[in-house]
């Protein structure tokens, strides 16, 4: 139910399909650990800088959107870049985030006929 041609809702409507897909791929976490991880719970930490790489390499928003729309610093979004960088050298990591970019995408595409009306 997006209009794809205001970015707000565009942006919205990806991000929440970010949200979705990390929280199915870390089951054990609520959403809102994910936006705001309690202070030591890495695997929160994790799990947002995944969606912030989700943001960037995948549905291809500018870094400096990211940093400005969720509030991030600079520093952060590139550290969420780098650190899930590294981590898809793990053939099982990268399996599963792969999963997980894939959900995203098809939650944003669904999104999406839902406002065409063809879903």
């Amino acid at each position: 139910m997006i209009n794809s041609f205001n970015s707000k809702a565009l942006y919205e409507a990806h991000l929440h399909s970010c949200y979705a897909a990390v929280r199915e791929g870390f089951p054990h976490l609520a959403i809102r650990d994910i936006m705001e991880p309690p202070h030591q719970w890495f695997d929160a930490a994790l799990a947002r800088q995944v969606v912030i790489h989700l943001m960037v390499t995948e549905f291809k928003w500018p870094k400096r959107r990211v940093v400005e729309v969720e509030d991030r610093s600079r520093e952060a979004v590139n550290r969420a870049l780098r650190t899930i960088d590294r981590r898809l050298d793990s053939p099982r990591f990268g399996t599963h985030y792969r999963s997980i970019a894939k959900r995203a995408h098809a939650l944003a595409f669904l999104q999406t006929e839902e406002e065409r009306g063809v879903a």
